[in-house]
């Protein structure tokens, strides 16, 4: 029997698995009790929206320009199995660890959108077909972006 227990990330709307934060309020993030360590948001553009801000977030404030940068920061060693969380990451993307991203922009679209999927299929276990779900709201979320 196939197990079809759906990954938290996406029962939550948010793919990349978002920690709440009391002082951050995300556009389209739902108040709901029941989930007490992350976010959950009202459609999955709303929380991969959140997800690209956040990275645009560690590029430009903290400096991350590199995969691995940005996953130390995102996936802490000290929760997370962050050189197999790399590795896979810059496998999906066909990047390496340590070589600088584009800043995020509208021309970069299919760089970061790639990056996001990439960790999504970390986050949540993703296969092609998962992944080829996501592109639809990960549009969607890019569009919002610059609201």
């Amino acid at each position: 029997m196939k197990n079809t227990r759906v990954a938290r990330g996406l029962r939550n709307n948010n793919p990349l698995n978002i920690i709440k934060n009391k002082t951050v309020r995300w556009l389209g993030e739902t108040n709901c009790d029941s989930e007490r360590t992350f976010c959950q948001f009202s459609t999955m553009a709303f929380g991969l929206r959140a997800a690209l801000k956040l990275l645009r977030t560690y590029y430009v404030r903290h400096g991350c320009i590199t995969l691995r940068q940005i996953i130390r920061r995102w996936a802490p060693e000290t929760e997370n199995k962050t050189v197999a969380y790399i590795h896979t990451v810059c496998h999906l993307t066909d990047k390496l660890p340590d070589s600088p991203l584009p800043p995020m922009s509208r021309d970069t679209s299919d760089v970061w959108q790639t990056v996001v999927l990439a960790m999504a299929t970390v986050e949540c276990g993703l296969d092609e077909l998962g992944r080829e779900h996501l592109r639809a709201d990960l549009e969607n979320a890019w569009s919002m972006l610059y609201y």
